[in-house]
């Protein structure tokens, strides 16, 4: 009797569609009703922010004291480069905003800019390392993560701009969880939710003692682009259309 091996290559991602004009603030708006479905609500404490193309030099913030699973549109704040809100919301503030306008204005490519305190990632950032590529999800962003101590004024690691300019998209601030970046809001959020399951398979595989990491050219292979993490927030997005966010 012969028998017929057959070998199954590794799935490749579809061509990805070009990116839904949206405006950005309900973009900022359903990411983060996304976000807090998926309970990453903590206090206060959290901030988005994305350039605002309608005003050069100006970006668009998350307000204080707003949860992040009714925010609209209509809530964020618009300030300029130095910080300075311009075009307030109410009574609304703005918390936690140097570091993403560190980022913004360092990195010409950083259109958005997202730090939640996620559950996952900050325990896992305790470790200050890398999260390891224990399965193919983790391998999604493990190639794209700096770490950086500067938060708590370490002058000998690099800054969060430091490893940005070196194309980590995703920064693990120890102690501190995940700062994202990316050319869309699409894409920063979906790092951010990529990289919060990597933290949580990390720490449960470490829970249950050794554990197996997947070779580096499975991880080049999986390792996101900015196109497709865009394309996976994509449905995210989908999901406030039909809720009826304005």
């Amino acid at each position: 009797m012969t028998t017929t091996v057959t070998t199954l290559k590794a799935a490749t991602a579809p061509a990805q569609p070009a990116p839904r004009v949206r405006e950005v603030r309900w973009e900022l708006a359903a990411a983060l009703r996304h976000f807090g479905r998926l309970g990453y609500e903590f206090g206060f404490n959290g901030h988005v922010s994305a350039r605002a193309p309608e005003a050069p030099g100006h970006f668009w913030v998350n307000p204080f004291g707003v949860s992040i699973s009714t925010v609209t549109p209509a809530d964020f704040v618009l300030v300029d480069e130095t910080g300075t809100i311009v075009e307030p919301r109410g009574n609304h503030a703005i918390n936690g905003f140097a570091g993403n306008l560190a980022l913004h204005t360092a990195i010409p490519e950083a259109e958005a800019v997202v730090h939640l305190h996620t559950p996952r990632a900050f325990i896992f950032s305790n470790h200050g390392e890398p999260p390891a590529p224990v399965n193919t999800d983790s391998a999604l962003v493990t190639d794209l993560v700096g770490v950086s101590s500067t938060i708590w004024g370490a002058t000998t690691e690099p800054t969060n701009v430091d490893l940005a300019a070196q194309g980590k998209r995703v920064i693990l601030q120890k102690g501190h969880g995940f700062t994202t970046w990316g050319s869309s809001v699409g894409e920063a959020a979906f790092l951010l939710e990529a990289a919060e399951r990597a933290a949580d398979a990390n720490l449960v595989l470490r829970g249950l003692g050794a554990h197996d990491v997947l070779a580096p050219e499975v991880v080049a292979r999986w390792t996101l682009t900015p196109e497709l993490a865009r394309a996976h927030f994509e449905p995210a997005f989908t999901i406030a259309e039909r809720e009826g966010l304005r």
